[in-house]
């Protein structure tokens, strides 16, 4: 197979970016030809909410030819060379990565240049909407570029159907996101030694970027209703804040005077990730809504369960009381019930838990994608 995949890669930082290193990777190790197409740049600064763009971290990029870096959402020049550039490659497959609707024009562009090598299209789509509500009227974006003959893939049967509510006719695939592979094994106790936690704290995660919808608000009020009695607690929030932190502040300083409440306000690299695992007892996603979360599945890869809400394709991510515990979104006290369970010793199944982590991987995203490019060359003959 030889396989396009355009969408932002290091150093540009965040999930979608690990996520195209990664099936690049496993698409390598499976024998592809793997050409991938990031960008010059992301967002217009007057967009962006975080500190930078860019992960000060090692590149997880597998060996080879290195990104082709010429696609820019702000010049519509990039938008058609790129696209004749994987024409010229003769690919069977290009997947380009969908996660906000202000990368539509450019994407859509690349996509009807590079159709000309008879290569299929793959959308893979993080979400169908952006997750923040805006008043600029995206809506003529949402599906702009997916033709009924291309493929798409998503991650949630959530926003599979909100595909089909869109219109979208094209063939449309849901697979579970992809646990990332060989987490470095990190030693708990080592872990609370460095991040000077007690051994028999009761500790609550919650990580990644810290944005509205991702109900911070909500865990830092159930957090108090824990109450006194029972093992000491410390939530861990980390990740970079993209809200207003003054506005929350007053939730922060009433959960902190209950137990305990650490703010690493800052991106993680992928190297500190696995500390901050081992040393929780449970990761909690308090969403107010979502489509996935790759958290879930970075969780599971570092032997820990979960405490989410159900909306979107979070709780197809979870078996109850098995690999996590699922509550009513923007319920604080449904919340602070779930994190007591996990206070009072509740414990996830490990065996669960390995088999959440081994449901769904890149490999199994390439194979998938091995099959569209069968048919693809099946079509040419």
């Amino acid at each position: 197979m030889h396989l396009a995949i355009v969408g932002p890669v290091h150093p540009f930082r965040g999930g979608i970016a690990l996520h195209g290193a990664r099936l690049a990777a496993a698409a390598r190790r499976r024998g592809a030809r793997v050409d991938i197409f990031s960008y010059r740049r992301l967002y217009p600064r007057a967009f962006f909410p975080g500190r930078s763009e860019l992960d000060p971290g090692p590149s997880l990029l597998p060996a080879g030819e290195p990104p082709d870096r010429t696609l820019d959402p702000l010049r519509p020049r990039s938008w058609a060379r790129v696209g004749d550039r994987i024409a010229a490659r003769a690919v069977d497959v290009v997947l380009l990565q969908r996660w906000h609707p202000f990368f539509a024009p450019a994407l859509a562009r690349v996509a009807r240049a590079a159709r000309r090598s008879g290569a299929r299209m793959v959308w893979m789509v993080h979400n169908a909407r952006p997750h923040e509500r805006s008043a600029f009227p995206w809506g003529p974006l949402l599906t702009l570029g997916i033709r009924p003959e291309d493929c798409v893939l998503t991650h949630a049967r959530s926003e599979a159907s909100l595909l089909a509510d869109l219109g979208v006719r094209a063939s449309i695939e849901v697979l579970p996101m992809p646990a990332p592979e060989a987490i470095p094994a990190v030693d708990a106790a080592e872990a609370r030694r460095e991040l000077a936690i007690g051994r028999d704290e009761v500790v609550f995660l919650f990580f990644g970027y810290v944005r509205a919808y991702k109900g911070i608000e909500v865990l830092l009020e159930a957090l108090p209703l824990l109450g006194a009695d029972g093992p000491a607690w410390r939530a861990l929030v980390v990740g970079e804040w993209y809200v207003d932190r003054r506005r929350i502040e007053p939730l922060l300083a009433r959960a902190a005077a209950a137990g305990r409440v650490d703010v690493v306000d800052r991106y993680v690299s992928e190297a500190e990730v696995g500390r901050y695992f081992a040393a929780a007892d449970a990761v909690v996603l308090p969403y107010r809504s979502g489509t996935q979360s790759a958290v879930i599945p970075l969780a599971y890869a570092n032997g820990r369960g979960v405490i989410t809400t159900r909306v979107g394709g979070l709780e197809d991510a979870v078996e109850e009381n098995a690999t996590g515990l699922l509550v009513p979104p923007g319920d604080a006290r449904s919340l602070a019930a779930a994190l007591a369970q996990v206070r009072c010793g509740k414990r996830f199944a490990p065996e669960a838990l390995r088999r959440a982590r081994d449901r769904a991987d890149f490999e199994t995203l390439v194979e998938w994608l091995e099959g569209v490019a069968g048919s693809a060359r099946r079509r040419a003959t």
